[in-house]
């Protein structure tokens, strides 16, 4: 199993931070998913992508085709133009309100603190909370000589994330029709990304399209529930992998 964060998320951003583009294009995604199956060699790997990350593997099968066997799509965020409408950091209201993020703390004890008054952070799993504190944040030192931490992934980063430069948000929609490969759709029963409509409006786009709606969880389910979307993840495989033994590995991997 390989597993890598975005370029400008993670320890990816740390990394790249001196080269990271102002503006993001999703399409900047599928081509590092492309990059990383090349460089490993893989052939008809199953992806698994949660948000604007099955978007990407999306895309990456649509630009080349045959590169998976399948692909498991958590809470995709695709759209067509009529619904969302990308727009420039400054006039993108989701941008604006990740500018507006609080984004350093002075230990992670205060993060934690901090981040369990919010209700969005609330519904996380205890343990996913623990590793977005311990893992997605980074130890710094400040101007006065005191130290802190600060999230891994800078908010200006995000927030042109959200903004959706460029055409992959639709395209990894207009596109889906062209991946000729099982495409498992993992929804959350109400997620505000995916409303039912929408939805189906996705499943009818997917050639070989099955759709799994988990109840009582938003469009972070995997966060909220780990167990049971890895459980979703699990089912999704046995009935696509051939191996019995490739089953199992995974499975215990999940």
């Amino acid at each position: 199993m390989y597993a890598f964060d975005c370029r400008n998320q993670g320890d990816s951003a740390v990394l790249n931070k001196d080269v990271l583009e102002k503006q993001f294009d999703w399409y900047s995604y599928a081509y590092d998913i492309l990059k990383v199956v090349d460089t490993f060699g893989l052939k008809k790997a199953v992806g698994v992508g949660h948000s604007f990350g099955a978007s990407a593997f999306f895309l990456a099968e649509a630009m080349r085709p045959g590169t998976f066997s399948a692909i498991v799509a958590v809470d995709p965020t695709n759209f067509p133009k009529e619904i969302y409408m990308n727009a420039p950091i400054e006039d993108h209201p989701m941008a604006q309100l990740t500018l507006k993020r609080r984004d350093t703390w002075k230990s992670r004890e205060e993060c934690k603190a901090n981040l369990l008054r919010k209700k969005f952070f609330k519904a996380w799993h205890p343990e996913a909370l623990d590793l977005y504190v311990e893992h997605g944040m980074l130890d710094v030192v400040n101007e006065d000589g005191s130290t802190g931490i600060t999230l891994k992934c800078p908010k200006y980063q995000e927030a042109t994330t959200f903004a959706c430069i460029g055409t992959g948000l639709y395209d990894s929609f207009e596109r889906m029709p062209e991946i000729q490969i099982p495409i498992h759709i993992i929804s959350g029963e109400d997620s505000d990304i995916n409303p039912e409509e929408l939805v189906k409006m996705k499943l009818d786009r997917c050639k070989y399209g099955s759709l799994e709606v988990m109840k009582g969880v938003g469009h972070l389910l995997s966060l909220e529930k780990p167990q049971e979307t890895a459980d979703q993840i699990s089912g999704f495989l046995d009935r696509v992998l051939v191996s019995p033994v490739e089953q199992e590995q995974l499975k215990a991997r999940l």
